[in-house]
């Protein structure tokens, strides 16, 4: 299939996710809200990932999109990419884009740092099949090691994240029982980005008896459930990296209505998240926005690809 979309043609999405994700499951939830067909490849949980590293360069962060030869990273690009190929009941309404913005990346970075806190406490983890094994759990231990490595964004301890996620659960209940949406009487991204982290925590069979006391999430969860995942069909990673060196690029290099003063579209940059994931990507600026990063590289399998990342969340320098 082939989208046109502000001048720019867009074919088949390709996700490249894992089923556990939690990122992976807010994508898949839009999706089915947008009744999307779209493509999915099933990535490791944990390094190595080669057909993944081949398209992103380095991000190792889950998920990623692909369309052709452009590779998107990072969720809130993504949602947006995708809410642009499917513009019928948009979930970023133009009079609430500020505060919208504030309240999603809220909630997937500090809410969701409370959230995984939250997942793997003690009575999830006697239970759950990768930490039974002693070294399937250690194997996932220094793969989220390596990931986090530098950063303590991802760590809260359990004792004080659990009123964070109390206190948020309670004023969900509460505005959640007044309407069927956080966005009203139909979703909008936030409903989609808080979704993703109760969906992660509830998923466990230990900790669901703890959704009991917030009636009003429970059925708005129900209702988030009900959109489904689209129409999806399994790829391989190989078939994925195929149709990377077989697309051209459909980003055009330009700087648009912002540029560091620093940087100049065609200079030598690497692009990391400020939160944790220091794993560089790096290439040659093709294009820089107040909202979007876009970095060339060149691939031995892939060939040349066009890497995007979300400005909020990320930064960028120049390199030698």
């Amino acid at each position: 299939m082939v989208f046109i979309i502000e001048q720019e043609i867009v074919t088949d999405l390709i996700l490249h996710q894992y089923a556990s994700s939690p990122f992976s499951e807010k994508v898949r939830c839009l999706l089915g809200y947008k009744k999307a067909s779209y493509q999915t490849v099933e990535i490791p949980v944990i390094m190595p990932k080669p057909d993944l590293m081949a398209l992103t360069g380095g991000y190792r962060k889950t998920p990623v999109l692909q369309v052709g030869a452009d590779i998107y990273c990072d969720s809130a690009l993504i949602c947006r990419l995708i809410d642009r190929v499917y513009p019928t009941d948009s979930v970023y309404p133009a009079d609430q884009a500020a505060a919208l913005g504030a309240a999603a990346h809220w909630t997937d970075t500090f809410l969701f740092k409370v959230s995984v806190a939250v997942a793997f406490q003690p009575k999830v983890l006697a239970g759950n099949e990768t930490f039974s094994d002693p070294s399937m759990a250690a194997a996932f231990m220094a793969d989220r090691a390596e990931l986090t490595k530098g950063s303590t964004e991802l760590s809260i301890d359990l004792a004080i994240a659990m009123p964070h996620w109390l206190l948020h659960m309670r004023r969900l209940d509460t505005q959640l029982s007044s309407s069927e949406f956080l966005g009203g009487a139909r979703p909008n991204i936030l409903d989609f980005s808080t979704y993703h982290c109760c969906w992660f925590v509830y998923k466990n069979d230990a900790l669901k008896p703890d959704l009991e006391p917030f009636p009003a999430i429970t059925a708005w969860m129900s209702r988030m459930a009900a959109f489904g995942h689209g129409e999806a069909k399994p790829m391989s990673g190989e078939a994925a990296v195929a149709v990377a060196q077989a697309s051209e690029i459909s980003t055009a290099a330009k700087a648009t209505d912002f540029v560091d003063s620093q940087l100049q579209v065609g200079s030598s940059v690497q692009v990391m998240p400020i939160d944790y994931g220091f794993q560089p990507t790096q290439g040659e600026l093709l294009l820089a926005s107040s909202e979007e990063i876009v970095v060339q590289r060149t691939d031995q399998r892939a060939g040349p690809v066009a890497v995007h990342f979300p400005r909020l969340g990320f930064q960028v320098e120049e390199i030698s």
